[in-house]
């Protein structure tokens, strides 16, 4: 049993690998080339696909606690695999569409899910005060080996622009078959039917007991803006990097430049950790902030793609402790990917206004300016949630 579950660790690691989109830098080029997609009409996909993972987030987490996490994460990676198909078949608008939100669709089944599996099993090991770090170092570990994928999978493009994304369905295929080898970790076997009973509402109640309620909503809704605004600001990446003149078959090593920081970023987890929450919060912020006026500023291409490079190394590094701090405060409870989930919701909110946001300014205003102005209101509406979950958290710290 010890060793299956330790084998859990070693196939996530693996997981980490193929979870991620090895055609990504060619989506918009290969929509705009081959499906004659516009600027507007990316922004329309990526509201899209936000709203279906919207609608799909917290019934997703409670589904996976209702039926079993390991049966949610084969039922989300078989959907991711096939959400590939469209853009093979009948690349344009639709078939965009239709692919993105296949994809994030089948994903919000692992939102969550997949990090309680893995706190489970750290549990049943006696390992999950070790959480962050496990899964810093299997993040480091997944981004080297997505490196070399995300490099050279897109030289494929030149050979035939459809074979990038047929690569693509292979390795989110294998993601199903190492999530199917995994152990199922003996503390899923009690289940507590009653609690699906009481509602949403009635979740958030139990977990406002440990943190008063207006403080964490204010923390989900940074969360949130945050994440969507990291997310959704990479929308017109490729389409910077052709107009600095960047080879399209590139794309893929310049990528991977990110996922390479990224990688360093793992195993730095516990520096970030020390960090007082509220001042984290201003922190995390301030960063994507100041990252989309600098895309705005500079032109130079080495210089753009260091930028962007920076996106990527920081925001996954960024989920894990936010995955980590509330663990650490429910490390007994059930409702682990609920508890995510509901976190990831608020990401989804936020993700459906905010492509549209960046796409008016960029239509409006071009890249340059456009992106100047979408980090200004960025940096507008989150400043006041900011300083009152500041007070708010000093208030609750004095009635404590």
């Amino acid at each position: 049993m010890v060793k299956q579950l330790e084998g859990n660790i070693t196939k996530y690691n693996y997981y980490k690998i193929f979870t991620k989109r090895v055609y990504l830098p060619l989506i918009a080029i290969y929509l705009i080339d081959r499906g004659g997609v516009n600027l507007q009409e990316l922004g329309i996909i990526a509201s899209v696909t936000g709203a279906v993972q919207l609608m799909l987030e917290v019934p997703s987490g409670y589904f996976a606690d209702k039926f079993g996490h390991k049966f949610a994460l084969l039922l989300g990676s078989f959907i991711s695999a096939i959400s590939v198909l469209p853009y093979i078949f009948f690349p344009g608008f639709i078939g965009g569409l239709v692919a993105s939100a296949g994809y994030f669709g089948g994903m919000t089944f692992a939102s969550g899910t997949m990090q309680a599996f893995m706190h489970e099993t750290l549990r049943s090991l006696k390992k999950d005060h070790e959480y962050s770090n496990i899964m810093g170092r299997a993040q480091s570990f997944g981004l080297i080996g997505n490196i070399f994928l995300v490099s050279f999978v897109p030289l494929t493009y030149k050979l035939n622009p459809r074979l990038p994304f047929i690569i693509g369905f292979f390795c989110l295929f294998a993601t199903f078959l190492l999530i199917k080898s995994m152990k199922i970790p003996e503390v899923h076997i009690q289940v507590q039917e009653d609690g699906y009973k009481r509602g949403t509402l009635e979740k958030l109640r139990r977990i406002s007991k440990k943190i008063p309620l207006m403080r964490m909503f204010l923390i989900f809704l940074i969360f949130g803006i945050v994440s969507a605004g990291f997310d959704q600001s990479t929308m017109y990446r490729e389409v910077i990097f052709r107009g600095n003149g960047i080879p399209v078959e590139w794309f893929g090593f310049f990528l991977a430049i990110g996922s390479l920081l990224a990688a360093f970023g793992g195993t730095q987890i516990q520096h970030l950790q020390k960090i007082s929450p509220s001042i984290f919060y201003f922190f995390d912020a301030a960063y994507l902030v100041l990252l989309l006026i600098v895309i705005g500023l500079i032109h130079n291409p080495i210089a753009i793609v260091l930028v962007f490079a920076l996106f990527p190394a920081y925001d996954r590094t960024r989920n894990i402790i936010f995955e980590a701090q509330l663990f650490d405060e429910f490390k007994a409870s059930r409702y682990k990917a609920t508890l995510i989930s509901v976190m990831n919701f608020f990401t989804m909110v936020s993700a459906l206004w905010v492509p549209l946001i960046l796409s008016r300014l960029v239509s409006q205003k071009g890249l340059s300016i456009g992106y100047i102005y979408f980090g200004i209101v960025l940096g507008i509406i989150l400043l006041p949630i900011l300083i009152i979950q500041g007070v708010t958290a000093k208030f609750d710290n004095k009635l404590n």
